[in-house]
């Protein structure tokens, strides 16, 4: 009996481990079920295609309106910059103020340029063979020509305009300002046809830009005298006096004596 009661447990032991499989493991449940809160798998190409696109789109500094450089008087390298380097050209006023004011700047650069030996000449009384009293104020000098002043003395984009243009007709009769001798007559730079009158060990006048000489140097001269006529010799853009007041040979506005 004992013997058939162990054969029935087993048979029935056997009879259950074939209806089912094994439970599966805590292990097997993990791995079989899907993760709801996996990471995703990261492409390593991802960032550098990110990276590509940002590099592709346009930065709001590099979209900014192109500023068009102005150009300072008297550049002329910078000539070709007068355009915008996307092809939009300056407007046609800009232009010509700009072209008028660099010939302008060349103007006080041919003039200046005689400066040195202008002074060197009249200063300390050199070649004062004619003297007489220094006299300040409007009623010493007398207008050499006729005319308005269209051009005044003073500084100029950091040169000095070293006397006042006055406007005048070419062939104009220039007279001097004061009695005196002739100092300087000739071709002087920039100056084109030259008159300084030296009426004083210390005051002269000096004329430029003339079409003929009506004086020669070492002359005396009276006021009112004709020593040349108005014209354009020289570094100049029109018929016109360049007038100079000088004192110990350093130029002086010419309006504090007429």
């Amino acid at each position: 009996m004992k013997r058939l009661a162990s054969g029935l447990v087993i048979l029935a032991a056997l009879a259950t481990g074939c209806g089912s499989e094994p439970p599966p493991s805590e292990s097997a449940k993990a791995g079989d079920a899907p993760r709801q809160d996996a990471e995703p798998t990261l492409d390593a190409s991802a960032p550098r295609a990110a990276l590509s696109a940002q590099r592709k789109k346009p930065s709001a500094a590099r979209s900014r309106a192109r500023v068009v450089e102005v150009l300072p008087p008297g550049n002329r390298s910078a000539a070709k910059s007068e355009a915008a380097t996307d092809g939009e050209k300056l407007p046609d006023r800009v232009l010509e103020q700009n072209k008028r004011l660099r010939r302008e700047v060349d103007h006080l650069k041919a003039l200046e340029a005689e400066q040195r030996r202008v002074e060197l000449a009249l200063g300390g009384g050199v070649g004062a063979f004619y003297d007489a009293p220094l006299q300040l104020g409007a009623s010493g000098l007398g207008w050499p020509v006729s005319g308005s002043v269209v051009s005044p003395f003073g500084q100029r984009w950091g040169r000095l305009h070293a006397g006042v243009d006055i406007a005048a007709p070419a062939g104009t009769v220039i007279r001097a300002s004061q009695d005196g001798g002739v100092a300087i007559a000739g071709p002087t730079g920039g100056y084109g046809n030259y008159v300084c009158v030296q009426h004083t060990t210390r005051l002269s006048t000096c004329y430029a830009h003339l079409s003929r000489f009506l004086t020669r140097k070492g002359a005396v001269v009276r006021q009112g005298q004709a020593i040349g006529l108005v014209g354009c010799t020289g570094h100049c853009f029109g018929d016109h006096l360049h007038f100079e007041t000088r004192v110990d040979g350093q130029p002086v506005d010419p309006l504090t004596y007429l």
